[in-house]
């Protein structure tokens, strides 16, 4: 089993206060999600070239208490008081949330709360340490990543702390699988020319058949990536290679736009709630409030005069971030 430290000293970055709990936020996989961020921006063991977030700015495997998990479950159990018509509780947002050294608490707060399923959407890179594990096994869903079936092509898409290695990673995640009561969705992230050569994925067959995933989900490049160079695999080829994995695998669906959330109302602060985890398109923006498009893009283009917000186009789609 792997072991990382764990302290209760947050350090020279910190300890965040703020928003911890976010949305509900229409998801491709979840319906509508009701976010809680247990790391600041941006705190993770990887850098992945195509890190919708930004770049990794604390790189490091050491678990802390990077933010109040009383301040946390507060936040939660506030927002659960509006009712939202949400199918998830995820635990995302914007870093890694397993480096949470109060994850366990955290988790057992929740389920004291609500009896909404419980996500977290993870790099899968510590589930093979004993105390991630057995906080995890808290949650319903675990959705963890492996986008690379070598080394070289790990070090290169993913660019994780010095201290961990892709072996150790799958035995990790292929030990939790063994032990975990719930369901394991494992996403694969394909970047073109970097890991989506045929032969990349037949040896990660060999690693998801140790896994054992309940679902395999093929994923690619959607939102601007921190990385230029990381580019899409177009739809076709990616329901081929999927189609290549087996009859396990499928890809990521597209959002339906049946899917609305209405709780919010189309204020700036909550519209900044959402950009500051992902950058958003319009139709994004207006699932999520609950508005329509012209309410939407009124919203964010004012904001984005104001300075509030910044645009970026990626593959003819306007994406608006947190400055």
């Amino acid at each position: 089993m792997l072991t990382f430290r764990t302290t209760n000293k947050v350090g020279e970055m910190g300890r965040d206060r703020g928003i911890y709990v976010y949305g509900p936020v229409a998801s491709r996989r979840l319906g509508s999600s009701l976010g809680v961020d247990l790391v600041p921006r941006k705190i993770c063991d990887y850098d992945c070239v195509y890190c919708q977030i930004g770049r990794t700015t604390v790189k490091t495997t050491c678990r802390e208490p990077y933010v109040p998990a009383h301040e946390v479950l507060a936040q939660l159990e506030r927002r659960l008081e509006d009712e939202p018509a949400v199918d998830y509780i995820t635990l995302a947002g914007s870093g890694e949330p397993t480096l949470h050294s109060e994850l366990d608490r955290i988790l057992t707060g929740i389920r004291r709360l609500s009896t909404l399923p419980i996500a977290i959407i993870t790099n899968g890179s510590l589930l093979g340490d004993d105390d991630v594990a057995a906080a995890c096994a808290g949650a319903d869903l675990i959705i963890p990543s492996l986008d690379a079936a070598d080394e070289e092509i790990f070090q290169a898409v993913n660019r994780p702390c010095r201290e961990l290695n892709l072996q150790d990673v799958v035995e990790g995640m292929a030990s939790f699988r063994d032990a975990f009561q719930g369901n394991i969705w494992l996403e694969i992230m394909l970047v073109k020319g970097l890991n989506s050569g045929e032969e990349q994925l037949k040896k990660l067959g060999a690693l998801i058949g140790r896994i054992s995933p309940d679902k395999v989900q093929l994923n690619t490049v959607v939102r601007p990536p921190v990385e230029a160079t990381a580019c899409p695999v177009d739809e076709d080829e990616l329901a081929r290679l999927a189609a290549l994995l087996g009859a396990g695998a499928d890809t990521v669906p597209p959002l339906s736009r049946g899917i609305t959330v209405s709780s919010l109302g189309a204020r700036p602060q909550k519209v900044l709630q959402v950009v500051r985890r992902r950058p958003c398109t319009v139709d994004d923006v207006a699932r999520a409030l609950g508005v329509n498009y012209t309410e939407a893009m009124k919203l964010l283009v004012r904001m984005e005069k104001e300075g509030m917000l910044n645009s970026r186009t990626v593959n003819e789609k306007t994406f608006y971030v947190a400055p």
